[in-house]
């Protein structure tokens, strides 16, 4: 019986010193950081997704730092009935800029598109392997026109560009005295139209052969 004791102990033991030893790991795959969720709410990730909206979550996003431009620029989902633009209808190019991006997933965002600029007030990443999603918030400029931008972009880094890239453009808030903009706490999901935001040396908007100078923007 002593003997008994005695290996029940030496068994325990070792059990705890094994627990004791073992890091916690933490699944890459789900979860969302708590400045993302500030810029996000769940409710709008959850309305995002059902619209067909990718949001790729997770822990250990890549890098993605350069810049890259959506041509063709087109709609996906219109932000409601109303909306005068429908699925398949061309916007002017996006073109963006991601830099400075940290090892706690924040980064500097930049957005130009027709005439107008986007600059983050805040970003983080998610994301696992070369899949990823930036959640932003960015201040919206065009002439007289301001506005709070919430922008989510997703897509799969390769060596040429962002594969299968989406991107939402939901306004929180606008001063905008002629209606210009669509309406606050509306959004719009947008895609590259060939599938790949292409990498690019040149932060500039160059005019599309298919649209005019004065194309709407994705806000519009």
């Amino acid at each position: 019986m002593e003997k008994l004791i005695k290996n029940v102990l030496i068994v325990g033991l070792w059990v705890a010193a094994m627990a004791c030893g073992k890091k916690e790991t933490v699944d890459p795959n789900v979860g969302f950081s708590t400045q993302i969720k500030n810029i996000v709410p769940q409710t709008i990730i959850d309305d995002l997704k059902t619209r067909g909206m990718p949001i790729n979550e997770g822990t250990i996003p890549p890098k993605i730092e350069g810049i890259y431009i959506s041509n063709p620029h087109t709609l996906e989902a219109p932000y409601g009935t109303d909306d005068t633009y429908k699925k398949g209808d061309l916007f002017a190019d996006l073109i963006m800029r991601f830099s400075n991006q940290k090892d706690d997933g924040s980064l500097t965002i930049e957005t130009k598109n027709a005439g107008t600029n986007a600059n983050g007030i805040g970003g983080f990443l998610s994301g696992n392997g070369n899949k990823f999603s930036i959640f932003a918030e960015l201040k919206y400029v065009s002439g007289s026109v301001t506005a709070t931008q919430i922008r989510v972009f997703s897509g799969e880094i390769t060596s040429t560009g962002i594969k299968d890239f989406y991107t939402t453009i939901l306004i929180k808030d606008k001063v905008d005295p002629s209606g210009t903009l669509f309406p606050v706490g509306k959004s719009r999901i947008l895609k590259d139209g060939d599938g790949v935001a292409s990498k690019t040396s040149n932060f500039r908007i160059a005019v599309t052969p298919n649209l005019s100078p004065s194309s709407p923007d994705c806000s519009k």
